[in-house]
């Protein structure tokens, strides 16, 4: 599948799914957005670039720390952008833009930033590196670049058995996207690639239980993994939904069913340039 091709998929899956990323099942998204601002190091009068903003959640949260300052969420996605604004507007936050953009070809200014975000994104491009860079140029000197990214573990052993149970229908499953960056060294990595000094790579718990086993079929259906499971005719849809819902209900304690998720947030500094005497 050619970049374009897998670009209109991406889209078309995240306009399908934009309402469902308020609901508790998923609020791995919210809670790991609450702990970005304070890897900023924000004093209050900064712009800052969401790339990717999704239902805006990363957004939101900087704006709110930001009493002179503005947030520019940028997002392709018409649905997401949609959510994000009625998001804003439910919370009354005033200092946040939203725009409909490709963070592929982002039209903004270069060196204007003062921090630049993209959260749970940056591995939904091929060229990780240049995206990295393609972000950075539009940061001032100096600026600070964030990511969030899955730990490896994330979602385990859920998504093992929702993969195995594919597999056995037939469907061919790619190599999850957010496996190359699901490492402290794999996200180091890509950050000195780009040219990004001062590095560091942190990881947070932030599992939780999920009610029931319906929990989990709601982040696969409102998620990447919906994609997959459209390639199922009906009939084995229904077959696939009934055999995998059993099997992980086999994994619900009194608490609920454990969601296994552990968030890396990578920080690194744009380069100043070298000055030639």
């Amino acid at each position: 599948m050619g970049n374009i091709e897998l670009k209109e998929l991406y889209k078309n899956t995240f306009n399908a799914v934009s309402e469902g990323y308020g609901h508790s099942a998923m609020r791995f998204f919210s809670t790991s957005a609450k702990h970005v601002a304070s890897y900023l190091s924000l004093n209050g009068d900064e712009h800052v670039l969401d790339v990717a903003t999704g239902t805006g959640y990363v957004a939101l949260n900087i704006a709110k720390k930001l009493s002179d300052g503005q947030v520019t969420g940028i997002d392709f996605s018409e649905g997401m952008l949609a959510q994000a604004v009625k998001n804003r507007n439910e919370q009354g936050v005033q200092n946040v833009t939203f725009i409909e953009m490709d963070m592929q070809a982002i039209d903004c200014q270069d060196n204007f930033f003062d921090a630049a975000v993209i959260a749970f994104s940056i591995f939904f491009v091929e060229d990780m590196k240049k995206q990295l860079i393609h972000i950075a140029e539009k940061v001032k000197d100096g600026g600070t670049i964030l990511i969030t990214t899955f730990f490896a573990n994330a979602f385990t052993p859920l998504v093992n058995l929702f993969i195995d149970r594919l597999c056995k229908y037939g469907v061919e499953v790619p190599s999850l996207a957010w496996k190359r960056v699901a490492s402290k060294e794999q996200c180091t990595s890509l950050f000195k690639e780009a040219g990004l000094q001062n590095i560091k790579c942190e990881q947070k718990e932030c599992g939780y239980y999920l009610k029931d086993a319906s929990d989990w079929w709601y982040i696969i259906w409102n998620g990447g993994f919906r994609g997959l499971v459209n390639q199922l005719s009906q009939n084995d849809f229904k077959k696939f939904k009934k055999e995998h819902l059993a099997e992980v209900k086999e994994l619900e304690y009194s608490k609920g069913i454990w969601l296994e998720m552990s968030i890396l947030y990578t920080i690194g500094k744009k380069a100043y340039p070298v000055k030639i005497l």
